[in-house]
């Protein structure tokens, strides 16, 4: 059976999704949660040519890679302030099989699934897939890891 959307609306206000990340701008590279269920997200990016990715009006790889990266960070952060936790600054430990099919465009809203395949202690796998127009853009495994408590 499919999990469903713990969200009653898609969060699309900047300043909620700032609640669930340590990232502010000009590194914030999600600007919506669509979905959430525990243990798969999906988030919105759309691509404004004032990004600090945006080179020729396309979003570089480099850009890709940290949407998914602050995708699983949202997760992260949405569960555990829904927890009533607090959000904790993580750190990719490794990607694997990253796959960039194409470059998203000025004004494309980037769409990117994250779903944790495995999670012990701080450190959480997940695989990731990001869309444009319904269309894989790029996709990847990252094992990420939160900083402890000091």
């Amino acid at each position: 059976m499919p999990n469903k959307n713990l969200l009653e609306n898609p969060i699309l206000e900047l300043e909620t999704i700032k609640q669930f990340l340590p990232h502010r701008e000009p590194m914030l590279m999600v600007d919506g949660l669509l979905y959430f269920d525990g243990t798969k997200a999906i988030s919105k990016l759309t691509i404004l040519d004032s990004n600090i990715f945006v080179e020729d009006n396309l979003f570089l790889e480099a850009g890709l890679i940290e949407n998914m990266a602050q995708t699983a960070a949202l997760l992260t952060g949405y569960k555990h302030q829904s927890e009533n936790l607090p959000v904790k600054e993580g750190f990719i430990a490794a990607i694997k099989n990253l796959k960039i099919e194409a470059l998203p465009n000025v004004n494309d809203i980037v769409e990117t699934e994250v779903t944790v395949t495995y999670k012990v202690a701080t450190m959480t796998m997940v695989n990731l897939s990001s869309k444009v127009k319904g269309e894989i853009v790029a996709t990847a495994e990252m094992t990420l890891v939160l900083k402890e408590d000091e």
